[in-house]
């Protein structure tokens, strides 16, 4: 009986684990440029009789991206504004400087917490569901169907999704933030009572340029990222069903860390 090979080093083993990381991250990014690009390669070239589908698909994307996600939104959205109200008063109350209110509100939800709860909001509900729905279409050979009946793929499955998960993202998270700016107002005349003209001059002074830029490239960041990843993991299943799930959970976690990575790389331009 021949002796049994010994293990490699621990530095060895840890040197080879992170390259294989490396090389499956630099191969799902690679994924998802390709991807990026035939959508704007297809998109680009689009023909205007088969505009009337991609529109027809766009349209149902934003029914259940938007339309479908709008009542849970906008509750969240109440709350939001209302639990930040609550968290800032008592600080701000002692203080005197019940008067910026409004602007410390404004600031916290159109900079970072609108946009950010928009985006895992909509990963959650539709991310997840397209990553589900790619896998499908991957392991039931639907995209080489499509092709052979001289339906061009890109266009059914990936640029409406693009197209619809950037519009969508964009309304609520424009919906999003009034919500939550009401909300907190109603909060804050509950405490103490304000008037709502100091209120929306106070709104008007502190909502900028940089606030409106940085809320609208949140915006058009989480609704191009959230389809893109979400078919790129969807379509890297190969031979069953049971990748699925695999498949779902490694695009959610992926496009979290990329809302998350993106607000913060966007708020530090924008801000520092």
């Amino acid at each position: 009986m021949s002796a049994a090979s010994p293990r490699p080093p621990l530095a060895r083993r840890s040197a080879a684990a992170v390259g294989r990381g490396l090389r499956s991250a630099l191969g799902q990014t690679g994924a998802v440029g390709w991807l990026a690009w035939l959508a704007l390669r297809h998109g680009l070239t689009l023909r205007r009789e088969r505009l009337g589908v991609v529109l027809d698909q766009t349209k149902l994307q934003v029914r259940f991206t938007a339309w479908d996600a709008l009542p849970l939104a906008l509750l969240a959205a109440l709350l939001l504004g209302g639990t930040a109200i609550l968290q800032v008063y008592g600080q701000l109350s002692a203080l005197g400087a019940e008067r910026t209110l409004s602007r410390i509100l404004a600031q916290l939800v159109i900079r970072e917490l609108g946009p950010l709860m928009v985006g895992i909001l909509v990963l959650a509900r539709s991310g997840t569901a397209i990553a589900a729905e790619m896998a499908s279409v991957r392991l039931s050979a639907e995209a080489a169907a499509l092709s052979a009946l001289g339906v061009n793929p890109v266009q059914y499955f990936l640029l409406p999704r693009l197209l619809g998960g950037v519009v969508s993202v964009f309304t609520l998270v424009v919906l999003v933030d009034a919500s939550a700016l009401l909300g907190g107002f109603a909060v804050a005349w509950l405490l103490r009572p304000l008037s709502l003209q100091a209120f929306l001059e106070a709104l008007g002074e502190a909502i900028g340029g940089a606030e409106l830029a940085v809320t609208a490239l949140k915006a058009l960041a989480f609704g191009t990222a959230i389809p893109l990843l979400c078919v790129a993991f969807g379509f890297r299943v190969r031979q069953s069903s049971t990748e699925i799930p695999q498949a779902v959970t490694r695009a959610a976690v992926v496009s979290l860390m990329a809302l998350l990575l993106s607000s913060a790389f966007l708020s530090l331009v924008l801000y520092a």
